[in-house]
């Protein structure tokens, strides 16, 4: 009997000692990810698809982070323990009849972390984005990055970040 109160005791603490803070509601912003559109390099406005796209990291145990998907637009994130990032895009990564090709494009920014309460914690923003590809000379599906000149900074997802022209 002894063993059941002290357990109903102990149920009865547990809940009362959470509270609404503890928990981070869903519509909450936290680190925003990298918006990245691809289009067509003859065409600068219009969007062309990637065939075949993956995205994986460079670091030594690669991490993918997509994985042969034919997208206009993808959202990867930015190292938030780090002011450089690189990825290695491969498109046609999974085709029988084309061959793949892979480029290593290098993200840099300043990184800004703002409180947003005891349940969330940190986010980070991306302050001053750049990006640049690795010169392959010919090699290079990536024709050119553009970065958004009216907003290099990444603290939303709400509009593109980075165009791909391919």
């Amino acid at each position: 009997m002894i063993k059941k109160i002290c357990f109903a005791l102990f149920i009865l603490f547990a809940f009362h000692s959470c509270t609404r803070d503890d928990i981070c509601p869903e519509t909450t912003q936290t680190t925003p990810l990298l918006i990245v559109t691809f289009n067509n390099a003859v065409i600068p406005t219009e969007r062309k698809q990637a065939p075949g796209l993956t995205i994986e990291t460079t670091l030594e145990n690669s991490e993918i982070v997509l994985d042969n998907e034919t997208t206009d637009s993808i959202a990867i994130p930015l190292n938030a323990g780090a002011d450089i990032t690189q990825y290695r895009f491969t498109i046609n990564s999974d085709s029988e009849t084309e061959i793949p090709n892979t480029d290593i494009v290098e993200f840099i920014y300043e990184r800004e972390d703002i409180y947003v309460s005891r349940a969330c914690s940190f986010k980070t923003n991306f302050n001053n984005l750049q990006a640049d590809v690795e010169d392959e000379g010919d090699s290079n599906w990536i024709f050119q990055i553009d970065v958004n000149a009216l907003n290099n900074t990444v603290e939303d997802e709400n509009e593109t970040h980075i165009t791909i022209l391919h």
